[in-house]
């Protein structure tokens, strides 16, 4: 059983989970720790020498109150991905995702952070996430581009040769108002 190391009443510990061989990420939306709903994730990497599971608590470097980082999360490997879907960055509910890259010789989780190129208020970006090795799937339904709430989508491809996502913005060819495309 995973429970956090500093478990508060409502901080909905479990809300989204994800697997990756032996790590897991289990997000918690309503954690308070950088302000009121802010949120937060942790990462439990198992370890077989003493048959358990250490545990790493992520924040947003620039979290703030009501951001619900950890509103959804994802795992792939080494590289880990936690959206914050209310996180006002420029407008209101824009939206966010912030990768963690896991650096073995370091034992650290470095953070990027991922922001929609024509990002615009309520498109709530980062309310579903997923990733696959160095390819990252954030959806942002409440996006206008197709109607009110048509939605859409964005992959991130992960460039070593110069440390940058790049983004390909995704929209239905047929997406129409109230479509939600990109939500789980």
């Amino acid at each position: 059983k995973l429970t956090a190391s500093d478990p508060a009443a409502t901080d909905y510990f479990g809300k989204s989970v994800d697997l990756s061989g032996t790590t897991a990420i289990v997000g918690s939306y309503l954690n308070d720790d950088n302000g009121s709903s802010s949120g937060s994730a942790y990462i439990y990497q198992y370890d077989p020498s003493v048959d358990t599971w250490q545990e790493t608590k992520l924040l947003a470097s620039d979290g703030f109150a009501s951001d619900y980082f950890g509103w959804d999360v994802a795992i792939s490997g080494n590289t880990a991905i936690v959206g914050a879907p209310y996180d006002d960055y420029i407008y209101s509910s824009t939206g966010s995702a912030y990768i963690y890259q896991y650096d073995p010789s370091s034992d650290s989780w470095f953070e990027t952070k991922l922001i929609a190129s024509d990002r615009n208020a309520s498109d709530y970006f980062g309310m579903s996430v997923d990733i696959s090795g160095n390819i990252a799937l954030v959806g942002a339904y409440g996006d206008d581009d197709n109607g009110l709430n048509s939605g859409s989508a964005y992959i991130y491809q992960y460039d070593p040769s110069v440390d940058v996502w790049l983004e390909t913005k995704l929209l239905a060819s047929d997406g129409a108002a109230n479509d939600y495309f990109g939500k789980k």
